[in-house]
């Protein structure tokens, strides 16, 4: 498990993008969290970033040309 200390303006969404590439995550990091309640956090918060093992990092596509 990783440690992550927040910085001011920071969410919890954004920092699941920043670590695992994906927001699909979101649960289950804020299940490793269960003392956030909120998705802004403070500045100096811990928030628990557990490991997970396959992550599907595909994204939407949008093809402009065939």
């Amino acid at each position: 498990m990783v440690k992550y200390q927040t910085k001011e303006g920071d969410v919890l969404d954004w920092i699941c993008w920043k670590h695992y590439g994906t927001t699909a995550v979101f649960e289950q990091v804020l299940a490793a969290n269960p003392t956030l309640t909120d998705e802004k956090l403070s500045a100096g918060t811990t928030v628990n970033l557990p490991f997970i093992g396959s992550i599907s990092n595909k994204r939407n596509e949008v093809r402009l040309w065939d």
